[in-house]
């Protein structure tokens, strides 16, 4: 029931963006349209823009917990990229909200900003379960850069897809930016040591 009632909730606030932009957009409105209170709407979400972002952001802890349960033999890189199946099957599942979600995004500056804000969280939880793996502190400096080039990856495979109009590509997407980081991180050395 609690799922069911935070995707009508992701749904109204979607349309009422479409409907009538972003600032003209209330919690009060969008929690009216499916029949609760507004007060309801802020016991599922803190903002209107965590209603919207909320079928990227909340994928997160998924990613997180499948990386914990990754096999210990798998390198760092490969455990990440294997955890983000989550993210990849849940794109590929409903393209047209993930479209919808992106173009949001891209066109709201406030949806940015908090997607930022999201992203910084997903890091500190992807690195807290790779600190794990590695024996390392849950706010490893070397846990948090892998992580986030990961998360680097994951947001150019998104944009990479939302331009071409195919979420289906979110895997190969996600791959061929994981090879572009690693053929540029091949270079000569950045510095003269």
């Amino acid at each position: 029931m609690r799922e069911a009632i935070r995707a009508e909730l992701t749904a109204a606030a979607m349309r009422s963006i479409d409907e009538v932009g972003f600032a003209a957009t209330t919690a009060g409105a969008i929690a009216a349209s499916v029949g609760v209170t507004e007060r309801t709407f802020f016991r599922y979400f803190p903002t209107k823009e965590d209603a919207v972002l909320q079928p990227i952001e909340a994928l997160g802890p998924s990613i997180a917990e499948e990386l914990r349960r990754r096999p210990a033999a798998e390198t760092p890189a490969r455990a990440l990229r294997a955890a983000f199946a989550v993210a990849v099957d849940s794109v590929t599942a409903d393209p047209v909200t993930m479209a919808t979600v992106m173009r949001l995004n891209r066109n709201e500056p406030a949806l940015r900003g908090r997607h930022l804000q999201q992203q910084d969280l997903w890091v500190t939880a992807l690195a807290a379960a790779l600190g794990e793996r590695l024996g390392l502190p849950a706010d490893s400096p070397r846990s948090r850069l892998q992580c986030g080039l990961m998360m680097l990856a994951w947001e150019k495979a998104l944009t990479s897809c939302y331009e071409a109009g195919d979420f289906t590509r979110a895997g190969d997407e996600l791959d061929a930016a994981l090879e572009e980081s690693r053929a540029f991180l091949q270079v000569a050395p950045l510095t003269g040591r």
